[in-house]
C-alpha cells in the first residue's frame, strides 16, 4: 500500500502538502490538488479515514453498538444500518458488546475519540444512558435508555393487540405468552405484553405467562424451557411470543412430540425476521418495519443539525398471517 510520502514524491509536493488538501482542500490551490489526487489514483492511495477525523471537527463515520452480532434481530439492523450509512456516503463503526455494560461505555470513548457523525445504539444493558457522553448525536433503537436520548421503536402495544386479537378470531380460548426479559428497563418491547393481556381482558381471558431470563435472549436456546412449560400447560391452544426466534423454537418442539399447528396450538411471533418465512410450517408474525426505523436513524444522526430529533417516534406494525394459525 502506497505511504503518503510516496504520493507527496510522485506529486512533487511535500507531505504537509498532502495532509492539508485531505484535511482542509480550501487551503491547497486546485492546480495543485488535482496534481496530488492524480499521484494517489495512480498509487492507489486510500487515506486513513479515521486518521483524517482527528485533524476534523466530525468525520464521516457513524457507530453502531449491539449487544450482539449472532442474534436475528441484530443482524438485520446491522445489515440495514450499513446499507443506509453507505449510501449517504458515510461509513459505518460496528461495535458489538456481547451485552456488557463496561465494553460498551468503552465503544462510546473510542466513538468518541474518533470523532463520529454520530452513534445508533440498541442496548439491552441497564442503567447505560447515565454513562454515555457524547458531543454527537445519539438515536436508540428499540429502547428509551435516557429520557434526554431520541428513540425509535415500532408500535409494540398495537402489536401485542393484534396477536390477541388474531389468535381470538381463530378460536383460541387458553393463551400464553413467552416474554423475552421483561425485568430490562426501558425496553419498549415489554408493551407487547401489555397490549396482548389488554385485549384478552376485554374477553375475559388471561394469558399465561414465561418470562424468559436474558441469557436465553443471548443463547436463542428455549428448548428446555418450553417442553417444561408445555409439560405444565397441556391445555394452552395458543401462543405469542415476543420474538420470532422462540415461535421457531415451539414449532419444533411441536414437531418433534407430534402437536399438530395450526391444528392443535397457534402460534404468532414478533419481528417478521426471514426465517420466519421460511420455516416449516411458516409463522404468522407481527412485522416490525426494522428497515425503515434503521433508515430512520440514520437519516436523523446525518440530519441532525437542520432538525431537532423527536425524543420518542414510533413507527407501525402489521400482523403478517401465515401457515402457523
Amino acid at each position: 500500500m502506497a505511504t503518503l510520502k510516496e504520493v507527496a514524491d510522485r506529486a512533487g509536493v511535500t507531505i504537509t502538502t498532502v495532509s492539508r488538501m485531505l484535511n482542509k482542500p480550501e487551503k491547497v490551490s486546485k492546480k495543485t490538488s488535482d496534481r496530488i489526487r492524480r499521484a494517489m489514483k495512480e498509487l492507489n492511495y486510500k487515506p486513513n479515514e479515521i486518521a483524517q477525523s482527528l485533524s476534523k471537527r466530525t468525520s464521516n463515520m457513524i457507530g453502531l453498538i449491539v449487544p450482539s452480532a449472532r442474534n436475528y434481530f441484530f443482524c438485520k439492523i446491522i445489515d440495514s444500518i450499513e446499507h443506509y450509512t453507505a449510501i449517504n456516503g458515510y461509513k459505518l463503526l460496528l461495535c458489538a458488546s456481547n451485552h456488557e455494560r463496561e465494553k460498551e461505555i468503552e465503544y462510546f470513548s473510542m466513538l468518541k475519540a474518533n470523532k463520529v457523525a454520530g452513534v445508533i445504539i440498541a442496548s439491552r444493558t441497564q442503567d447505560i444512558g447515565e454513562s454515555v457522553q457524547m458531543d454527537a448525536p445519539i438515536i436508540s433503537i428499540d429502547r428509551m435508555i435516557s429520557p434526554v436520548i431520541p428513540s425509535v421503536c415500532s408500535d409494540n402495544f398495537t402489536g401485542g393487540c393484534l396477536a390477541a386479537r388474531h389468535l381470538i378470531d381463530k378460536g383460541c380460548k387458553k393463551p400464553a405468552y413467552f416474554s423475552g426479559s421483561p425485568t430490562l428497563v426501558g425496553m419498549d418491547a415489554n408493551k407487547r405484553l401489555q397490549g396482548f393481556e389488554s385485549v384478552l381482558r376485554e374477553h375475559s381471558m388471561h394469558p399465561v405467562v414465561l418470562e424468559l431470563s436474558e441469557d436465553r435472549f443471548v443463547s436463542m436456546k428455549y428448548e428446555d424451557v418450553i417442553a417444561a412449560f408445555f409439560e405444565e400447560h397441556g391445555d394452552v391452544d395458543g401462543v405469542f411470543t415476543s420474538n420470532d426466534i422462540i415461535a421457531a423454537e415451539i414449532i419444533r418442539y411441536c414437531g418433534q412430540k407430534g402437536i399438530e399447528i395450526p391444528g392443535k396450538l397457534k402460534v404468532v411471533g414478533y419481528d417478521d425476521i426471514d426465517l420466519a418465512g421460511l420455516f416449516m410450517p411458516s409463522i404468522t408474525t407481527i412485522r416490525q418495519p426494522i428497515d425503515d426505523m434503521c433508515r430512520y436513524a440514520v437519516e436523523s444522526i446525518i440530519g441532525y443539525k437542520d432538525r431537532a430529533m423527536p425524543i420518542a417516534t414510533t413507527f407501525p406494525v402489521r400482523l403478517i398471517e401465515r401457515e402457523s394459525t
